[in-house]
């Protein structure tokens, strides 16, 4: 199980939002945010240490991601389908 993958892809999201580079406190208070989330499914786990760091209040849902053509998806949305692209194959053990 490769958990740095997702780790990495989670905070290209995080810097893209903040539109700045994180720093080592930072990325380790997001890595806390992880591990500490209640949810068992890796890209929920995620998504919460996402949305607790940047304080933003939504994401979009992969359903809501999955209704849109390929042309049509916003930067955030490709980095948030490679993220659950990487907790799929965290939580297989690829």
């Amino acid at each position: 199980m490769n958990e740095s993958r997702l780790i990495c892809v989670i905070f290209q999201i995080v810097e893209f939002i903040n539109e700045a580079e994180m720093t080592n406190s930072g990325k380790m208070l997001v890595i806390n945010y992880f591990q500490e989330a209640l949810y068992n499914n890796h890209s929920q786990k995620a998504r919460e240490a996402i949305i607790r760091y940047t304080q933003c209040k939504t994401l979009p849902s992969l359903e809501e991601i999955r209704q849109k053509t390929a042309d049509q998806l916003t930067p955030l949305e490709h980095l948030l389908l490679k993220m659950e692209f990487e907790a799929k194959r965290y939580s297989e053990g690829i």
